[in-house]
């Protein structure tokens, strides 16, 4: 199966839908209940819904910030203050029956089983999850005479995915739940760097997906950068991009209140032929020390009004968002109908390619940061090269 190509909802998901029907930049979305109203997304064409997946959300489940609060199946909206102890069974089965009646009459294209963030590595996990959310929808799901494949929402961090037992026992668990068709699997993981760079997790990582799907389980892929280009070796049926940082990178304190409160990032273009993006104020300097400048540029019209004298850089232009949505698309439409022997090789290619254009940036004499480098590469590389060592492919 191909595969497809998700748009992470968050801020100005306008942006998005545009991107999708205007460029073909994704096959559907995944919608974010804490930036969009219930009654607007009640409000979406029907084949909108249809293509897309609903993700409740709660992550932090003790207070219902900003347009969680008026999902009133959000856990803080049935039980006030939530508390693990005191989210009583009807509390549970209150939550789970609103949750999962919403994601079928909106006709959303899978039902989704809400997680929460747990830091670090607990030891009730699993039970914590199944009492709380698991058993409470599922329960909610056998009342249904009909409905949708399940996914069952799953966080995880690089301390669970680097250690080989507690991922084990993850695994163990998640692929012998009843009811659960696949997984929405996303990972915490440090949004400095922007581009991740831990080896070690990356490796594991793409091990816990291969051993999802060698389970016959469908795989979403949430809170996705440039890395999904890695990911996909390893054959997940869906990857998410996303325009915003925080809607490429989970980070949980990005659902917390304070979140209005943060600085807007520099403007940065990306660039497909390094795999990066670029800070907008390095464009000069490459305009005047590159020979073939224009060859390394991704022509298409967002990047003409960019260019243009006139173009105020700020991080609210939407061109330099449908930009980055349109070109690292396309890169990832091209290995979709590859099987994962293939888009190793292609997505090596690329990486190939990229560290040849750094190498003759540097030649240039123009130093790069570590959030405009290509340091990722190789990391990536190193880690495809020991998955593609396991499977027999190199």
């Amino acid at each position: 199966m191909a595969l497809e190509i998700y748009h992470q909802l968050g801020h100005n998901a306008v942006w998005n839908f545009d991107s999708i029907r205007d460029d073909n930049t994704g096959d559907g979305v995944i919608i974010s209940p804490r930036h969009i109203k219930r009654s607007k997304i009640e409000a979406y064409p029907v084949n909108t819904r249809n293509r897309a997946i609903f993700d409740p959300q709660f992550f932090l489940p003790r207070e219902a910030f900003k347009k969680l609060t008026t999902y009133e199946f959000f856990p803080a909206n049935i039980a006030n203050e939530f508390e693990t102890n005191g989210f009583i069974e009807s509390h549970a089965n209150d939550c789970a029956e609103a949750c999962v009646n919403f994601q079928i009459e909106n006709g959303f294209r899978f039902i989704t089983i809400p997680t929460r963030y747990l830091p670090g590595m607990p030891s009730d996990f699993s039970a914590n999850l199944e009492k709380i959310f698991i058993r409470p929808h599922i329960t909610a799901l056998n009342s249904k005479t009909n409905h949708n494949q399940v996914l069952l929402e799953i966080i995880v961090n690089q301390q669970m995915i680097n250690d080989a037992e507690y991922q084990r026992d993850l695994l163990n668990w998640l692929t012998g739940l009843d009811g659960i068709d696949g997984i929405y699997l996303i990972l915490e993981r440090p949004s400095n760097p922007k581009q991740f760079q831990d080896e070690n997790t990356i490796y594991n990582y793409l091990r816990f997906i291969n051993a999802i799907k060698l389970n016959d389980m469908f795989l979403v892929m949430g809170y996705l950068g440039l890395e999904s280009l890695v990911y996909s070796i390893a054959s997940p049926d869906i990857v998410t991009i996303g325009t915003f940082e925080n809607t490429r990178v989970f980070q949980i304190d990005s659902f917390a209140e304070s979140e209005t409160d943060r600085r807007g990032p520099r403007p940065r273009v990306y660039f497909s032929k390094l795999i990066q993006s670029i800070d907008h104020g390095l464009l000069d300097a490459f305009s005047r020390r590159l020979d073939d400048y224009n060859e390394l540029l991704d022509h298409n019209g967002y990047q003409v009004e960019m260019f243009q004298p006139e173009f105020k850089w700020h991080f609210t232009k939407s061109a330099i968002y449908k930009h980055h949505l349109l070109e690292f698309s396309t890169q990832l439409r091209n290995i979709a109908e590859l099987d994962g022997r293939q888009r190793f090789e292609r997505v090596t290619e690329m990486i190939n390619i990229a560290n040849d254009n750094f190498r003759r940036i540097s030649e240039a004499g123009i130093p790069l940061d570590i959030d405009s480098g290509g340091n990722h590469l190789n990391i990536w590389l190193t880690a495809m090269n020991e998955f593609a060592q396991d499977q027999g492919w190199r």
